[in-house]
């Protein structure tokens, strides 16, 4: 197999879910990784007991999720026989990955210029709540707050009529927060290769929810107002969702209509249709009446059968599907997505989210 990252030596000095998956994510593309947990140790390992995060016949996967492929030591950094294997491990390491915050660093004297002095060709990467600049670059943060709530995320996912704001799901920021921060660890590790010089790499939960909503902050910013879905009014009817026979949801997203009208016509028995409506001309001033001629159709057939016509007519589309149909899907499958946790092989954990020489994690 290739690993990208064979032969590169990272110290993981943080905890929690965020910048943890980001050394996880490193430790998947080849590095060597020695987390360095305080003596009390990871919170993370008392989540499910703390009951935020439902259990899972009793396994730990929220700490294996973001911790799996590392080797690990619980270690004092404030005595000095503690403060001498640490900086050891600092001039072992390629790359140092924390999310302590700046009070903290300034306390433990692990702020980038003392690592520097250790190890000038340190890829000195930090996580933040929001940001290592501004009013709150000293306060802690949670993908909760930093990403969901501050971020936006939340209030363009709840309906305008909901008594409450929509919850995130665990790690919902954590994880892709994570796996930005590794694809920046990997630019600085080039350059530091092309200059010798040390650098420091820096991301936010923040800074994720704003990368992830971003259309809606450019819309935003140029309005003063929140973009919803039927912002540029009625659409094709290719590119809706509808309720099957049997209250399954399906999504339909066909952008090129030429092509897939007269597709999607016979998948969901309406072949009428083509020959009435063979253009746009003809499709668009009518688009309103066409989506509820779909959902109708759509409605009257069970999901098996709808996904055996759209895919004999090579349409595109998805079932929205449940965690567990998600687990068994055949591509999740054959692309080694899930991965088998060697402990507890009924336990799948997600694998970064990419391959080299297509090869399976």
């Amino acid at each position: 197999m290739t690993f990208p990252l064979d032969g590169i030596k990272v110290l993981d000095f943080s905890e929690q879910g965020f910048v943890p998956s980001a050394a996880a994510a490193l430790a998947d593309f080849g590095a060597d990784v020695v987390k360095l947990e305080r003596v009390a140790g990871d919170p993370m390992r008392r989540i499910h007991e703390d009951r935020l995060v439902a259990s899972a016949d009793g396994v730990g996967f929220m700490f294996e999720l973001v911790n799996r492929n590392k080797r690990a030591i619980a270690l004092d950094v404030t005595v000095p026989a503690g403060r001498e294997v640490f900086e050891r491990l600092v001039g072992w390491a390629d790359v140092y990955i924390t999310n302590q915050l700046p009070r903290v660093r300034r306390k433990l004297r692990t702020e980038p210029e003392d690592l520097f002095a250790i190890n000038p060709r340190l890829v000195f990467a930090r996580g933040h709540g929001q940001g290592q600049a501004g009013p709150d670059a000293e306060a802690g943060g949670f993908d909760s707050v930093s990403f969901w709530a501050r971020g936006g995320v939340g209030h363009l996912v709840t309906a305008p009529e909901a008594d409450s704001p929509a919850q995130q799901r665990p790690a919902f920021g954590d994880i892709p927060s994570g796996m930005n921060l590794a694809g920046a660890v990997c630019a600085g590790l080039v350059h530091v290769l092309r200059t010798g010089r040390g650098v420091v790499v820096d991301t936010s939960l923040l800074a994720t929810a704003v990368w992830t909503v971003s259309p809606d902050l450019a819309f935003a910013s140029a309005t003063g107002r929140t973009m919803r879905s039927e912002e540029d009014g009625v659409r094709s009817p290719l590119t809706y969702s509808y309720r099957t026979a049997d209250d399954r949801y399906l999504c339909l997203v066909m952008l090129n209509e030429d092509r897939y009208w007269p597709r999607a016509c016979r998948a969901i028995g309406l072949p009428e249709l083509i020959d009435a409506y063979p253009d746009a001309a003809t499709r668009r001033p009518a688009w309103a009446d066409l989506q509820t001629r779909f959902r109708a159709a759509i409605a009257g057939l069970p999901l098996a059968e709808l996904v055996e016509r759209l895919r004999a007519e090579d349409c595109i589309f998805s079932v929205y599907a449940s965690p567990a149909e998600v687990v068994t899907d055949p591509a999740v499958e054959a692309n080694g997505y899930l991965m088998p946790y060697p402990a507890n092989p009924g336990l799948r954990l997600a694998a970064a989210p990419a391959q080299f020489d297509n090869a399976r994690p």
